[in-house]
């Protein structure tokens, strides 16, 4: 799900699709075998290869501007090794204007209307690897110029990101999702149904709800409370979760 300040949250899932199960999406069972709160297993979309799943960008916003402080929250178990894009966004003459990469060192990519920044200048995380076939909470916020990406709650990378003083992000595109329109490299995923998850570490807290402490989040569903009572206020968001193989789990919200 995607929530700014100013317009509706946006539901990436109905966006895309993914309940009339389109080529590729298959329903499967999810995460979770059991939960204290259900009888029944977690429900999961599997998405295969064989899915092409994209949609204009102004489905996601039709009637306000993309914000320009965001989030991108994720929870992520890919296939060791890989190394590809799990949101692209482009704009109306095809060129990628954000795009978030999963592998070892990943790219932050982002470029405003001015072209700012360019490609040698995407933030880049070393030291990190989110392809270990291990389960990760990734966050990633972009604020001003800075772009910090939080691992598990615990470890905190931020970097400059070199963009304009007002940015902005065309919607009159498109929004790819698993891979970029030129990449052979794509990647399998199931996802979850709808959950709500509250974390309370501090790092989290952080940059959730930003300096400014007016921000939401969007993760996926645990049982802990969250000590802070600014986050108490949730919207619903749905989790991709982990098929086989080629696969990853994912909890997408963007925040203002």
């Amino acid at each position: 799900q995607i929530t700014s300040s100013k317009s509706e949250p946006a539901d990436l899932l109905k966006v895309l699709d993914f309940h009339n199960l389109p080529d590729g999406i298959t329903k499967t069972t999810g995460f979770c075998t059991s939960r204290r709160s259900s009888k029944e297993a977690d429900v999961a979309y599997r998405v295969t290869k064989d899915a092409q799943l994209s949609a204009p960008t102004k489905q996601l916003y039709p009637a306000s501007p993309f914000p320009e402080d965001f989030s991108i929250l994720t929870t992520v178990k890919a296939k060791k090794g890989g190394q590809s894009f799990l949101i692209s966004i482009y704009n109306e003459q095809g060129i990628q204007q954000i795009g978030v990469e999963m592998g070892r060192s990943p790219v932050f990519l982002y470029e405003d209307h001015t072209g700012k920044p360019g490609p040698e200048d995407y933030p880049l995380f070393r030291g990190i690897n989110l392809a270990d076939g291990k389960w990760h909470r990734v966050a990633i916020s972009v604020q001003k110029k800075n772009v910090t990406l939080i691992l598990d709650c615990k470890k905190k990378i931020t970097k400059f990101l070199d963009r304009s003083d007002h940015p902005i992000i065309d919607v009159n595109g498109i929004i790819v999702f698993g891979t970029r329109i030129l990449d052979e490299e794509v990647f399998e995923v199931s996802h979850d149904n709808e959950q709500l998850w509250r974390c309370s570490t501090e790092a989290m807290s952080w940059v959730l709800l930003g300096e400014s402490q007016k921000w939401l989040y969007l993760l996926q569903q645990r049982t802990q409370k969250s000590p802070n009572p600014q986050l108490e206020e949730l919207y619903e968001h749905k989790v991709l979760r982990n098929a086989c193989g080629r696969s990853m789990l994912l909890t997408l919200g963007w925040v203002r």
